[in-house]
């Protein structure tokens, strides 16, 4: 991060791409592209709609589930199998796995 920040400082200081890319030690392709990113924080993910009418009603304990496995290690985390076999024990869901998945 310390060099997107130099390239951008140097860059608003009007110093060529070419000078920045030696000075910094990057392409002069990735000089340019930090120095015109105006926003440097990483996209949120987007929320997608649910395909199937099924899993609808599901869908809150589902993310439920997901959001307490961003305090679980990543092995431990819930996978779509995992998610399939809670919702068909749990929550008496009737659907099939590639619906989950």
């Amino acid at each position: 991060m310390d060099k997107i920040e130099d390239i951008r400082k140097r860059a608003r200081g009007g110093e060529p791409i070419a000078a920045i890319a030696r000075a910094v030690g990057v392409s002069e392709p990735t000089a340019r592209k930090y120095a015109r990113m105006e926003d440097l924080s990483p996209e949120p993910p987007r929320r997608h709609e649910p395909e199937s009418e099924l899993l609808a009603p599901y869908e809150e304990t589902i993310d439920s589930w997901l959001d307490d496995d961003c305090r679980n290690w990543r092995k431990q985390r819930h996978a779509a199998t995992r998610v399939y076999v809670r919702l068909r024990d749990e929550e008496g869901y009737a659907g099939s796995y590639s619906t989950v998945q």
